[in-house]
């Protein structure tokens, strides 16, 4: 839902999603652009996703996690969910580099992450976020929470006490509550990030 807010296709865009897993937001896209790759570290990630094809316009690469494969256009728009946040300090910038020069021009870059700056949490804070995008020859043209982590309410929505039909109207509430405070008084939150070359 915060992705599908922020981003317009006119149905032309060649997409590639960092980080597919198992396919989920490649096939939740591919009928919306013209073609999809999904890269992933995890061949059986990549075997679930193609078990489970939803789409003829999404392929899928397999990715050692340390040597970028290499394409052969630029990507009108990079989609990366909850990736990051699990890549070494020392893979950081090289990843980002890796990332920006496979986008087009023109082309936007798409993130949610775990952002805090609680000492337990073992995240990133927002300012190493937008640090590293600016090391890496991007720039971060919007930032803003998503999501707070450990919320309460989702744990009620964890274990089917919610009813599924209220899941869309709850995370738009949040969406819009959280954008309104940056604070970081929280374990995390989940920002949304857009990106750009510079």
């Amino acid at each position: 839902m915060a992705i599908d807010e922020v981003l317009e296709f006119t149905g032309d865009e060649l997409v590639l999603d960092f980080g597919c897993g198992s396919g989920r937001i490649a096939y939740w896209i591919a009928s919306k652009v013209r073609e999809v790759v999904g890269v992933e570290v995890s061949r059986e990630m990549i075997d679930l996703a193609e078990s489970n094809r939803v789409a003829k316009n999404v392929k899928f690469v397999l990715y050692d996690g340390v040597h970028f494969p290499v394409f052969p256009y630029p990507f009108d728009l990079i989609l990366s969910v909850g990736v990051l946040q699990v890549i070494g300090n020392e893979l950081l910038i090289s990843t980002l580099s890796s990332l920006a020069r496979c986008l087009n021009k023109d082309g936007t870059l798409c993130m949610i992450e775990h952002v805090s700056d609680h000492p337990k949490a073992g995240k990133r804070s927002l300012k190493e976020y937008l640090d590293a995008f600016g090391s890496s020859g991007m720039e971060c043209f919007q930032h803003y929470p998503i999501r707070k982590g450990r919320w309460w309410f989702l744990y009620l929505i964890r274990y089917g006490l919610v009813p599924h039909q209220w899941f869309s109207q709850i995370a738009s509430w949040e969406m819009k509550k959280n954008r309104k405070r940056e604070d970081q008084g929280t374990y995390y939150r989940d920002y949304l990030f857009l990106l750009k070359r510079v």
